[in-house]
Formats: structure tokens, sequence, C-alpha cells
């Protein structure tokens, strides 16, 4: 996993600051997807609408509100906490794969950018971005962003086709879940109330899970 490493350390790298909504690069469609006081970003320092984001319909998340706050995830977070959140997952699963490699979390992660199945033809850097933007819509917040790798990506992702020929398990999705996700938010400063309240029953969505798993 060398070059994950070394992918996710030149993102990490890059300004975070840069993250805003633009029109997307990544030719995505639809989506199948239909206490502890934590961080607080204002979102729209780094952020700003335009007309295609605006009409674009609101992720799930949106009606999910965190116990911190009373707001969503992305109005109670913001896009730095996002992004870090989203660097932490690919460090996490960086460190499973050096330490178990697939027994856990299965191959999904290990075929990016071979073109085997077809949903994996996108490269790391592009992978990393998309599931970025995917986050922020699906927790609230625009459906396009510009990530730290300076290029614009969609939020708006077919999930079933995103995983088509992965084969990925209910066992696999829930360690990733529990293991990766979770992780990943708890060190980012995100208390289990908000995870729990705002954040899980996107990903605990009987019918967003079936978008994943077994395809």
């Amino acid at each position: 996993m060398t070059t994950l490493h070394s992918t996710r350390v030149a993102l990490a790298i890059a300004s975070i600051t840069a993250l805003a909504i633009a029109c997307s690069s990544g030719g995505s469609t639809t989506n199948d997807a239909g206490t502890e006081g934590g961080p607080t970003m204002d979102s729209s320092a780094e952020a700003s609408s335009s007309d295609a984001a605006a009409d674009a319909p609101l992720g799930p998340g949106a009606a999910y509100l965190c116990t911190s706050s009373g707001k969503d995830a992305w109005q109670t977070y913001g896009a730095t906490a996002f992004v870090a959140v989203n660097q932490s997952i690919f460090a996490n699963v960086e460190a499973q794969i050096a330490d178990a490699g697939t027994t856990n979390l299965g191959t999904s992660f290990t075929l990016i950018g071979s073109g085997t199945p077809p949903s994996t033809t996108d490269n790391l850097a592009t992978f990393e971005g998309r599931l970025a933007a995917f986050l922020v819509w699906a927790y609230g917040g625009p459906s396009e962003i510009t990530y730290t790798d300076g290029k614009m990506y969609s939020g708006l992702i077919n999930m079933t086709a995103a995983h088509t020929g992965l084969n990925i398990t209910m066992d696999q999705y829930n360690y990733f879940i529990a293991n990766i996700v979770v992780p990943a938010l708890s060190t980012n400063g995100v208390p289990m109330g908000d995870i729990t309240s705002c954040f899980a029953p996107v990903v605990t969505n009987a019918t967003f899970v079936a978008s994943i798993v077994g395809h």
C-alpha cells in the first residue's frame, strides 16, 4: 500500500481551505440512498453556493440532527472537519490492510485503480475526492465540491454502480463502518452522541446498505 500512503500524504498536505462548491467533473449520476459539545465549523467560510448545487436535492443526512448542536452534520462540522474525516478513513484503511490484509475489509480497496471490475477505474486520488464529495452531500452539504487536489467532484453518486463487481459482504460492510468510519469520526473530535444521532442513521439505512452490499 505504498501508493495509497504517498497519495494520501500528498492530499493531506494540499490546502483544505480550497474546499468549495463547483461544477462536477466526476461524471456522477443520481444517488441510490435515499451530548458532549463537538467542534462546530463554519461551513460558509469554505463553501459557496452555485446554481447547480442549489437545485440539487438535499442528502439524506440533512434530516438527522446532531445532539451537540441541533443541526445536521454538515452545519455542525463544516468543510474542514469533513475533509479531515475523509482522510482519516483512508489512513485507517491503509493501516487495516497493512495489519490484516483483506481479511476484514475484503478486496475492494486493493482493487482501486485496477479497472477490474469496471467500478474500480478511478485512481486513488479520484476515488478519495469522490468519497469526500459524497459524504459532504449525504450529510446535508452541497452536491458539488472542489477537493484538496484542486479537482471538482459531485456527491451525486450511483452507489450500486460504484460497487458493482466488488461483492462486498454484510460482514465487511459492518466492519468498515465500526472499525474504519467510526474511529475516523471520533479521532477528529466527533462525540459519540453525534455519531449515533446524525452520522449513523445514513449508513445503517437498509436501502443505503442494499446499494452497497452484495453487488
